[in-house]
């Protein structure tokens, strides 16, 4: 696959005031969280309502050394049932380790007994949320809205350490702040400083504040900044990170110690076999028609089995729909996709548009 060939290609550049480095072999480090090695710096980030059991694993199998679980709330993991229904959101196998869980809340008494809840399923590490920009989670002083009171984002990443085993580290997602202001600025960096010194193991940050959502460019060059601002300690990038090469840009840019990559990975989770084939100086390989029904199918078939069966259809049509984007016939293969309704309706979509 041409390293800019992305299901994404509506979106401006990144600000980055350093030229990318020129093609060829490129020396990645491992990456440290804390105790814990991942042998690649290139991870899956948590995605709300998409990074469950099926899509971890496909990224696993695909190149991906670690992955985010999608983000739950503490009064929700707190208040579930152990029933046959809601198991699936506890579920991790054994092929997905190493395996984050990430956590987003209002109130600092909860996140410790639902971090140890996440643990005791199997999460190897903790991941609090402090950047999701949703009205939902703003408007419920959840996620990126932390940012506008330290103390209180301060209190949750203690209780948070405090609850878990030591050899469990617990990391953090950010953003680079509410808005743009200097105030904001100020308290982005009070609480990265606090959170490493009540021992955060570390620090994701997204290039965007929480007021631009997702719109408008991720600014590459604050995460430089940040690197610079941490030394020793490990700092992830994301955002703009749609293609394997933005990956391998944004690691040489900035000096940062890995990246997350997030809505880069939907219906493209061959960005993580294509950041290796890069960084080995090799060109990216584009999956053919044949490869990308394998693993629509092979998804299919981890729903049925790890997740609620009775929604597979349902599930798998929105991960359909960014998979068709990767297709020569997007527009078609994404209309198709939407009208699925049944396992039937989802293989004869497949036979049809992904034959051999």
């Amino acid at each position: 696959m041409n390293s800019t060939i992305s299901p994404y290609t509506d979106h401006p550049p990144p600000i980055c005031s350093v030229p990318p480095r020129q093609s060829g072999p490129t020396v990645l480090r491992s990456l440290q969280l804390g105790p814990m090695t991942i042998e690649f710096p290139v991870v899956q980030a948590a995605l709300s309502g998409y990074s469950d059991g099926p899509m971890r694993i496909i990224a696993r199998r695909l190149g991906a050394p670690y992955t985010l679980g999608e983000v739950k709330i503490d009064r929700f993991l707190l208040d579930l049932k152990d029933r046959p229904q809601t198991r699936h959101h506890f579920r991790v196998t054994d092929e997905e380790h190493p395996v984050g869980g990430q956590l987003m809340g209002s109130d600092p008494n909860e996140f410790g007994a639902a971090a140890r809840k996440l643990v005791a399923a199997g999460f190897d590490v903790i991941d609090i949320n402090f950047g999701c920009p949703t009205k939902t989670a703003v408007g419920g002083c959840r996620g990126g809205y932390h940012l506008s009171q330290p103390e209180v984002a301060l209190e949750i990443v203690s209780r948070t350490r405090e609850a878990v085993p030591a050899h469990i580290p617990v990391t953090l997602k950010m953003r680079r702040g509410i808005d743009d202001s200097p105030m904001s600025r100020d308290r982005f960096f009070h609480i990265l400083d606090g959170a490493f010194d009540r021992g955060v193991a570390a620090i994701t940050v997204h290039g965007r504040t929480v007021e631009q959502k997702y719109v408008g460019p991720s600014n590459w060059d604050f995460l430089r900044e940040v690197k610079r601002h941490a030394g020793a300690k490990t700092i992830l990038g994301s955002g703009d990170l749609f293609t394997a090469q933005a990956c391998l840009d944004m690691l040489t840019c900035t000096g940062v110690d890995g990246v997350s990559v997030a809505r880069g990975a939907i219906g493209n989770p061959w960005i993580f076999q294509q950041v290796r084939q890069l960084a080995a100086g090799l060109p990216c390989r584009f999956p053919s028609l044949t490869e990308q029904r394998q693993i629509l199918e092979m998804q299919y078939q981890l729903c049925l089995e790890l997740g609620d069966a009775r929604r597979a259809s349902a599930t798998m049509r929105k991960f359909a729909i960014k998979f068709a984007q990767l297709h020569p016939h997007e527009i078609d293969v994404r209309n198709a996709f939407a009208r699925a309704q049944s396992a039937t309706e989802w293989h004869t979509v497949l036979a049809t548009w992904y034959a051999p």
